[in-house]
């Protein structure tokens, strides 16, 4: 609400010309007010424009990771069922009736002959002394260190008692 100006009702000359209305006075001030509140509020719109920049940009790179994410694990999805895939075929190609008919019909192999097949005769090997291979370390081994050798010694008959 706007009080009206009293003054506007005194016929006195000096008064209406020499002081001025109280909305003159009034703007400049204002107006330099206004400029001064103007640059702060500029400043806090600057600063969160900013942040805001800063906040999309990190989450756009969220986003941006987890499409990657997503699309590699559809890759090894898609991997681990080829995979599965070739093993299956792996284990029918192990199958050894399939080997047979692959050695008979495509390279022509067959079975050996009976002049063809040859007797090894293995013998049994000699028993080894057990007592002298526990014991038995190199001259260069007891006299480099003699108190490893006699750990060694130490842990080979301990693990005779456990055998």
């Amino acid at each position: 609400m706007v009080v009206a100006d009293n003054r506007a009702y005194d016929y006195s000359d000096e008064y209406l010309y020499n002081v001025p209305l109280y909305e003159e006075q009034k703007k400049p001030k204002s107006a330099a007010k206004k400029n001064k509140k103007s640059k702060p509020h500029i400043l806090t719109v600057m600063i969160v424009f900013a942040v805001s920049i800063v906040m999309i940009s990190h989450y756009a790179c969220i986003a941006e990771i987890n499409y990657n994410i997503n699309r590699l694990e559809k890759e090894f999805k898609e991997v681990e069922k080829e995979n599965s895939l070739l093993s299956v075929k792996l284990a029918q190609a192990i199958n050894l009736q399939s080997l047979e008919k692959v050695a008979l019909d495509d390279l022509h192999m067959q079975y050996p002959g009976s002049e063809q097949i040859v007797y090894v005769n293995v013998t049994k090997p000699l028993p080894q002394n057990d007592a002298i291979d526990r014991t038995f370390y190199s001259k260069k081994d007891v006299l480099d260190n003699k108190y490893i050798a006699k750990v060694k010694s130490l842990i080979n008959i301990f693990i005779s008692y456990l055998d």
